[in-house]
């Protein structure tokens, strides 16, 4: 923390004003590069035309970005370290997932492709773990992006096209 009080040219105690420990300063980072991951994915989602397009390439996007970045490898995979954990607690992990899901989400339910109503954050969590496996999955040389996409279109994409049933099921 002095180091950073140091670069920011303000004291220790002020710099604890604002961040209880080294994890809260370290969330608010991990979080601010998740943000500029949504935006600059966002771009990349507004190229494609249907709900299903938006989320295979959305899953795809990130799971290729989080196997090469550390920081945002920990938004989608917190460890179980004591910063892991954190950022969970936290909702730091639930709030950057919505960011990335809920205008897509929110379209959907607008145009009529998805019902209201369904748990944001069950979706959340779901779509999260599937990109997490996906990443794992290249990571590990299981298959090729074309290959995972075509996964996602089978397997996920029939999940949100399908999604007219009834909500309470």
């Amino acid at each position: 923390m002095d180091d950073v009080a140091c670069e920011v040219g303000l004291s220790r105690p002020s710099v604890y004003r604002y961040f209880a420990d080294r994890d809260d300063l370290l969330i608010e980072l991990i979080t601010r590069h998740a943000r500029a991951l949504v935006v600059r994915a966002r771009k990349s989602i507004s190229r494609q035309g249907s709900l299903p397009d938006q989320i295979v390439e959305t899953v795809l996007y990130t799971a290729e970005h989080a196997r090469r970045d550390p920081l945002t490898r920990h938004v989608l995979d917190p460890d179980g370290t004591s910063l892991g954990k954190r950022m969970v607690a936290s909702g730091a992990s639930e709030r950057c997932r919505a960011e990335m899901w809920d205008p897509v989400l929110d379209a959907a339910v607008a145009s009529n492709e998805l019902p209201p109503g369904l748990p944001r954050s069950d979706i959340h969590l779901w779509l999260g773990n599937v990109t997490k496996i996906v990443m794992r999955g290249l990571e590990d040389g299981d298959g090729d992006v074309r290959r995972y996409r075509s996964i996602l279109r089978r397997f996920v994409v029939p999940a949100f096209v399908g999604s007219k049933a009834p909500v309470g099921v």
